[in-house]
């Protein structure tokens, strides 16, 4: 019967689009947003009670600073990483601020050893690249010191990822490219999420 062959004809469309909603569906990534902080020196030793405060607010990431910019270890970091961690956040990395006046592997590794004494469980390690004044004037000099603290996260089996933005990018770097394999915390406040003005 025609109108029976239609209907299982159109019955076996209907389920082959269904199935390919569902996988389209299951297979597509889900791009989600968590409300965040990025945690200096300066706020000091902050309370679980904060922490808690923060969480039950919502927010669920954390970026906490482990170097102070003289490049010593900020002596809160592991409590904080701790102390956000107990209150549920979800994600919870630390941020360094090199100095040249001390090896930049020596600087990563004295203060991932400092975090992990102290029982700190963190993910990425971003390297906090501005105020080019506290650079050396060499483009050069400062690129071989990024690519060995880089390279000293790697080793650490921790992801490395930049904060930086093109205003202090480019007169530290003179416009280096050879980082944009790696993560890029865009520190822009125009309220635009759009990468539009770093030529």
């Amino acid at each position: 019967d025609r109108s029976v062959a239609n209907t299982q004809e159109h019955m076996t469309k209907l389920s082959f689009l269904i199935a390919l909603v569902l996988v389209v569906t299951v297979a597509t990534p889900v791009a989600l947003a968590y409300s965040g902080l990025d945690l200096s020196y300066f706020q000091g030793n902050v309370s679980q009670d904060s922490w808690n405060c923060l969480s039950s607010n919502g927010f669920r990431f954390a970026c906490i600073q482990a170097t102070t910019s003289d490049g010593e270890y900020n002596p809160y970091a592991a409590n904080d990483v701790n102390r956000a961690r107990a209150a549920g956040f979800v994600y919870v990395d630390v941020y360094i601020f090199l100095s040249q006046s001390k090896g930049a592997a020596a600087q990563v590794n004295n203060a991932l050893n400092a975090l992990d004494a102290g029982g700190a469980k963190y993910g990425s390690v971003w390297l906090d690249i501005e105020s080019p004044g506290h650079w050396s004037g060499n483009c050069a000099t400062n690129v071989n010191f990024f690519h060995q603290a880089v390279n000293a996260i790697s080793a650490r089996g921790h992801q490395p990822v930049i904060y930086s933005s093109a205003s202090q990018w480019n007169p530290i770097t003179c416009g280096d490219t050879s980082f944009s394999h790696l993560p890029l915390w865009y520190a822009h406040y125009d309220n635009n999420a759009s990468f539009s003005d770093w030529k």
